[in-house]
C-alpha cells in the first residue's frame, strides 16, 4: 500500500477528521502520518510536497479539520506560506510543524493566528502529547516561546493540562466565549463578525472585554494565557 495514500474507513458512521499535511520532505510526511493514524485511527490524510499540490489541495472542494504545516515549500518561506494556505481557506485551523522553532518564528506564527506549534526537534512521543493536547481543544506552545519558568510535564513543554477552566470562571458572556474560541482558532476581527453575524465595533468590544479577562493585552498574549489556563472551548462558534 502507498503511505502516501489517503487513509480510508470502513465505518460510514465514525466521525473523521481530516488533515492536510504540508511538508516537502518523505520522512517527515511518514512520520506525521502515522502518528496521525495512532492517535485518530479513523483519519484522513492529504499530503501536499509540493507547491502544486497544495494548490490543487486549497482549490478543490475537500474539507479539511487541520493543516499541519511546515514554513518552508518551494518559494514560500514561514509567514507567507502560512497566509497562502489562509486566504484560501480562511477558517482552517493551522498547526506549525518546523524545525524553525526560535521564539520570534514562535511568537509570529502565534500572532498569525496558528493553534499550535511544534518542533520538529521532538521525539515522537512528546509530538503525539502536543498533538493530542491541541485535539482536545488548547494550545500548544513550546518552551522557548515564552521566557519565564513554567512548570511542565515534559521539559520541552512551555505549558501543561491542569484542571481545566471553564469560561465562566472568566465571567465571559455567551458571546464573548464564542469569541474566545474563535481568537483561539486565529480568525481575525472581519472572519469573526461573518461568522458570528456581528457588527466590526461590537467584536472589537468583545475582544477588548475577552482580553481583560485574561489579562492579557493582545491576541498573542491571549493564547498563551489560554495554554497555561487549560483552558478548553469549542472549535467553532454558532
Amino acid at each position: 500500500m502507498n503511505p502516501w495514500s489517503t487513509v480510508r474507513t470502513d465505518d460510514p458512521g465514525q466521525a473523521i477528521d481530516r488533515f492536510l499535511i504540508v511538508d516537502e520532505q518523505p520522512i517527515v510526511r511518514d512520520s506525521l502520518h502515522q502518528l496521525l493514524q495512532a492517535i485518530r485511527p479513523k483519519c484522513q490524510t492529504e499530503l501536499a510536497a509540493s507547491n502544486e499540490q497544495l494548490e490543487r489541495a486549497l482549490a478543490g472542494t475537500r474539507h479539511f479539520d487541520y493543516a499541519i504545516a511546515d514554513l518552508q515549500l518551494g518559494g514560500n518561506r514561514g509567514i507567507e506560506l502560512l497566509r497562502r494556505i489562509r486566504e484560501q481557506r480562511a477558517d482552517l485551523p493551522l498547526i506549525v510543524f518546523s524545525a524553525q522553532a526560535d521564539q520570534q518564528t514562535i511568537l509570529r506564527c502565534l500572532n498569525f493566528g496558528v493553534i499550535g506549534f511544534i518542533p520538529k526537534t521532538l521525539f515522537n512521543d512528546l509530538i503525539s502529547q502536543a498533538l493530542r493536547m491541541i485535539f482536545s481543544g488548547q494550545v500548544y506552545i513550546p518552551r522557548q516561546a515564552v521566557s519565564s519558568d513554567l512548570p511542565s510535564v515534559f521539559d520541552q513543554y512551555a505549558v501543561r493540562p491542569r484542571l481545566q477552566a471553564d469560561a465562566r470562571d472568566l465571567n465571559l458572556t455567551e458571546r464573548q466565549t464564542d469569541v474566545l474560541g474563535l481568537i483561539l482558532d486565529g480568525m481575525p476581527n472581519k472572519l469573526i463578525c461573518r461568522r458570528l453575524n456581528l457588527a466590526e465595533g461590537t467584536v472589537k468590544v468583545h475582544v477588548s472585554a475577552v482580553l481583560r479577562a485574561l489579562g492579557v493585552r493582545n491576541r498573542t498574549q491571549a493564547v498563551i494565557a489560554a495554554g497555561k489556563m487549560g483552558l478548553r472551548l469549542p472549535r467553532s462558534a454558532p
